[in-house]
């Protein structure tokens, strides 16, 4: 037996949710029920939340050791480098599409001043 249920929840949150729930053909109810039950077959409302949060930072430092390899090799001179077999991308491209998701300010700082200087 389902039943409907109130929660309140940040406009532009849902809005962006919902955008995610189209492009991936779910509906929204369907992420949100298997969350509930995850939580509930752990036991524990915050130890899941604890996991998801530690899987998200966990997501941030391997991506900015990522953008840091990155750097390495566009101040080293190595200016393209395989994405595929085959396929080559611009270093400075990925580097310019990782400051939209490195969170170190610092390390975003770096990587915005060596693609200004264009070294």
């Amino acid at each position: 037996m389902k039943r409907q249920i109130g929660v309140w929840v940040d406009a532009q949150l849902w809005s962006a949710y919902r955008e995610l729930c189209d492009r991936d053909r779910v509906r929204p109810a369907e992420p949100i029920e298997a969350f509930v039950g995850f939580v509930v077959r752990s036991g524990s409302a915050s130890a899941a939340l604890n996991m998801f949060r530690a899987m998200g930072e966990a997501e941030a430092e391997s991506f900015e050791a990522y953008a840091r390899v990155l750097l390495d090799w566009y101040k080293g001179g190595k200016y393209w480098v395989y994405v595929t077999d085959e396929d080559e991308a611009p270093v400075k491209f990925l580097l310019l599409e990782a400051l939209k998701k490195v969170r170190d300010k610092a390390l975003r700082q770096e990587i915005e001043e060596t693609l200004k200087a264009g070294k």
